[in-house]
């Protein structure tokens, strides 16, 4: 799996019996470094995931070719890089996942979608899906007034900073509530994903989907590149050379304040891309 990744998606992976290794990524194009397979992989090793994060695109053809070359399924995470439906994964790859939660630029609450490559595949898929119960339209209906709520909050300065003050004053992590808050599953992560979504979900990702920006999409970037450009040549920035370049975060390379052996330690902060200023910390 690409090394830098979300908390949830190991959960998911050890929760089907499976063991995580990490396969480090190129910091400058986002893409995993295919010439250290070699001494990751072994007979017991079944698929590669790779993350297509913070919105950077990469060329996934000699990943998948390498992943071919050692009897590997090939997962793509696109879920921080749709914008738009010019791209829905790469050809040849066994299963492209995108998803719509929360803080997803595109997004519907909650919903996701799979690109499946094999129709029997596919069949499996789809088969257990089906044995899985239906999303309650009133548990989704919660979800909604409780990210509208939050929204509301993060885009109203005289209550974030207040409470930014009483948090730091009180030495509570507010980032760490905040993020918590946002997420799709905050609990019970496996027995929610098992859920078929309800048809208000689906009625709402249509509606959503349908109304893709793509020129709104790319004023988003022209915000993010003009910002990139004056930035000093001291700040690290992530992802400059990937192939195609969204801006789903703004991520630059700082270092951590928390010490480790004596040691600082490198850490990804990444910005949001719309109106608040929300921080988060991605390590």
């Amino acid at each position: 799996m690409s090394a830098v990744n979300i908390p949830d998606m190991l959960r998911i992976v050890r929760e089907h019996g499976l063991k995580v290794i990490s396969l480090d990524i190129d910091l400058e194009t986002m893409a995993p470094k295919i010439q250290l397979l070699d001494a990751l992989v072994t007979e017991r090793t079944k698929a590669l995931v790779v993350a297509s994060i913070y919105g950077r695109r990469f060329n996934m053809a000699p990943v998948v070719q390498a992943a071919r070359d050692r009897g590997l399924i090939v997962i793509e995470d696109c879920a921080e890089s749709f914008c738009g439906f010019e791209y829905l994964g790469y050809k040849d790859s066994d299963l492209a996942l995108f998803s719509f939660g929360p803080i997803k630029h595109h997004t519907a609450f909650g919903g996701a979608i799979a690109k499946v490559h094999s129709k029997e595949l596919y069949r499996k898929m789809f088969h257990l899906y089906e044995s899985d119960p239906v999303q309650s339209r009133m548990e989704y209906l919660k979800k909604i007034i409780k990210y509208s709520v939050v929204y509301a909050l993060l885009d109203c300065p005289r209550i974030v900073k207040p409470g930014m003050y009483l948090t730091r004053l009180l030495n509570i992590n507010h980032k760490k509530h905040i993020i918590n808050m946002l997420r799709g599953f905050p609990d019970k992560l496996m027995q929610k994903l098992r859920h078929q979504p309800c048809d208000a979900l689906l009625a709402m990702m249509v509606l959503r989907l349908g109304e893709v920006d793509v020129i709104q999409d790319s004023l988003s970037n022209l915000k993010h590149e003009y910002v990139s450009e004056r930035l000093p040549g001291t700040v690290t920035q992530v992802g400059m050379k990937a192939d195609v370049r969204n801006h789903w975060l703004f991520p630059i390379v700082v270092v951590s304040c928390c010490l480790a052996a004596g040691k600082t330690l490198p850490e990804v902060i990444c910005l949001s891309s719309d109106s608040s200023s929300f921080l988060v910390s991605c390590t």
